[in-house]
């Protein structure tokens, strides 16, 4: 409905345009009222309009990678959104909904070049005035961006921590009562291996094969057990030291090469001489599961190969080393990427996999280590699994926690 071109003087956008001016485009445009949870703009769809709220609040929001929607900016009045609406009318990219009862007044793409058409120093003065929202808006909506991924990182973390300490809270908790059944089991089978002769044969049998059942299981037990320890990434036994980290690298890479997995893959290292000063033990469990996981899932049958890198990098201004482990294997479904550092995920449970190998790599990374953990995969082209670790830990002399 029309209104008032005044109701525009408030809107930084037209605030400099005549009183004529404002009233020329408010009898072009509508204005509407809406209440809160309405979606004004979705992303994804056809820009064909630009928006200003005169009353009201919404809130800006952009899909991830993952499927999350993460809010980057909020809205009140005078703020104007869709304005590359005006001049291209290309997809939104984002989605802006209102979290107040909202009073808006729209334009579309359209009526706004009816308008300015016959009129250039209009043309002149709006498109000024957009080219100066838009890099405002621009530079706020990334720092919002920004704040956001990083708070939304920094509670991933949390959330990680937590499921670390209670996982390993849980394991200690396990250690005596499973060191009692363990013994016991043993002193059973031994006992049944000492009976005498007099007992008679078939009721051995029938004891044996539960007792070795016992045992077996309980050396199950025992090991997932160790590895909910993994889980902690705890390096306070370790002393910091300075190294040569492509020679910390190839150490794990030969230590991994003793284990059964190993079997299966041909590992390479790249890199030149790198100085650094951290915990060896964190970065060989890295290397540990990343390979083991490769070993399973990259090449669950016929074997093949890996590629260890190291490269000079930063992380946030600071030098640091980028070690990507990739693989040319089967590649990760799209569905299962976003659960990938879930604990106990995992697509092989069938093949015995307990689905804890990435979170122990992760945990390792962000925790003792001081860095930052990615997985880029495409199926059927291979998985890419990076890690960045600071050359050097804080003045502290202690790695972040």
């Amino acid at each position: 409905m029309p209104f008032s071109g005044s109701s525009l003087a408030t809107v930084p956008l037209f605030a400099g345009l005549t009183p004529a001016e404002r009233d020329a485009i408010a009898a072009r445009g509508d204005v509407q009222d809406v209440p809160a949870g309405t979606v004004l703009i979705r992303e994804g769809d056809t820009a064909d309009a630009l928006f200003a709220l005169l009353g009201g609040a919404a809130r800006v929001s952009r899909r991830e990678a993952s499927g999350r929607d993460v809010v980057i900016a909020t809205l009140g009045p005078g703020d104007c959104f869709g304005e590359m609406a005006l001049l291209d009318g290309e997809q939104r990219s984002a989605t802006i909904a209102t979290t107040t009862p909202c009073r808006y007044f729209t334009m579309q793409h359209d009526a706004f070049w009816d308008l300015i058409a016959p009129s250039p120093a209009l043309l002149r003065k709006l498109l000024a005035q957009l080219s100066a929202r838009m890099r405002d808006t621009s530079g706020r909506l990334a720092r919002a961006e920004l704040e956001a991924r990083v708070a939304s990182a920094e509670a991933e973390m949390r959330r990680q921590r937590a499921i670390a300490q209670a996982v390993t809270g849980l394991a200690h908790e396990m250690n005596t009562p499973l060191g009692i059944c363990v013994s016991m089991a043993s002193v059973l089978e031994s006992r049944l291996d000492k009976a005498p002769p007099a007992l008679a044969a078939p009721l051995l049998a029938e004891l044996r094969e539960p007792a070795a059942l016992i045992a077996g299981n309980l050396a199950r037990v025992v090991a997932l057990t160790q590895t909910f320890h993994a889980l902690a990434a705890d390096h306070h036994a370790e002393a910091l030291a300075s190294a040569d980290l492509l020679e910390v690298i190839e150490e794990g890479c030969c230590l991994f090469a003793a284990e059964p997995a190993a079997r299966t893959l041909s590992v390479t290292v790249s890199g030149a001489p790198s100085p650094w000063r951290g915990y060896r033990a964190p970065v060989h469990r890295v290397l540990a599961e990343l390979l083991a996981n490769a070993a399973a899932h990259a090449y669950p049958a016929e074997g093949g190969t890996v590629e260890v890198a190291l490269a000079p990098d930063r992380i946030d201004g600071r030098p640091a080393y980028r070690v990507s482990v990739r693989d040319r294997g089967a590649g990760i479904a799209p569905e299962h990427r976003p659960k990938l550092l879930d604990p106990f995920f995992t697509t092989a449970r069938g093949r015995g996999h307990r689905g804890l190998g990435l979170t122990i790599a992760h945990n390792a990374v962000t925790g003792p280590l001081g860095g930052r953990f990615a997985v880029e995969s495409e199926p059927g082209a291979g998985t890419t699994v990076s890690f960045l670790i600071p050359q050097r830990p804080p003045a502290s002399g202690r790695a972040p926690g």
